[in-house]
């Protein structure tokens, strides 16, 4: 019964997921699209409609917000599952994790680099992340995790774009509960290592609001530190925003 509860509980989630990011992406296609003739009903007349005729609400964007020295603002909440079939077979350990995180925008696509050009498909800037974590365990043993997390982002920054594609990697550290049940051997500190990667999409809302999705990895260990020590791996997805400040000061 308990089973079948998270089985129900985790494919409403995944549906839920999947159909709000294939409407946001259906969205990011259609204010994209705009070359060709369009037809005037009841009449001959064509109105010509090329990129350049674009609104600074879908072409300019990217380029307003993925500038050196811009400062981010985002939260994030999803959920984080194990074991994944690699690395450590038990125990399960799925927990909901809430992500405060404040970023620094490091350079501008156009600026260095072999990738600067405006038609390189690796386009795109560095972002500098300082994160504040929380996580509630729902199974199977401990109860919370909190921490910080350093990171360093790369956003793929096309000109037109509204759908930004990102892979992020770091490391933190968390203090956590988990070690009180003496029955496991995968977590035996309170202090705990956190190596982590991750990739998502930002979809740009306008010049100070993205709405993000995100598939993460997390490794939690105490680089034996503790006699209990077989680690954690888990996979899973988030959902929130980010609000990217204007500049705060002039170059």
């Amino acid at each position: 019964m308990h089973l079948g509860g998270n089985f129900r509980h985790l494919t409403r989630v995944l549906v839920q997921t999947v159909v709000l990011f294939t409407g946001c992406l259906a969205l990011a296609t259609l204010s994209q699209a705009g070359d060709g003739d369009l037809q005037v009903p009841g009449s001959d007349t064509k109105l010509s409609v090329s990129p350049n005729s674009k609104s600074a609400n879908s072409d300019d964007l990217a380029s307003q917000i993925f500038v050196e020295d811009r400062i981010t603002l985002e939260f994030m909440s999803g959920a984080l599952f194990s074991p994944i079939g690699v690395g450590p077979t038990h125990p399960v350990f799925n927990y909901q994790q809430n992500n405060v995180r404040l970023g620094w925008m490091l350079d501008s696509p156009d600026s260095w680099g072999p990738q600067a050009g405006p038609d390189d498909p690796l386009r795109g800037n560095f972002e500098a992340i300082l994160e504040v974590t929380g996580s509630y365990i729902w199974e199977s043993f401990g109860t919370y995790m909190i921490g910080a997390t350093g990171l360093v982002r790369y956003n793929f920054v096309q000109p037109g774009w509204v759908v930004v594609p990102y892979v992020q990697g770091g490391a933190g550290i968390i203090y956590t509960n988990a070690r009180d049940w003496a029955d496991q051997t995968a977590i035996g500190a309170n202090m705990e290592f956190t190596p982590q990667a991750a990739a998502g999409l930002r979809f740009l809302i306008d010049k100070n609001w993205t709405f993000n999705l995100e598939g993460s990895f997390q490794h939690i260990s105490n680089a034996g530190t503790s006699a209990r020590n077989i680690g954690v791996n888990a996979v899973g997805g988030f959902a929130g925003f980010t609000y990217i400040f204007d500049k705060t000061w002039d170059d």
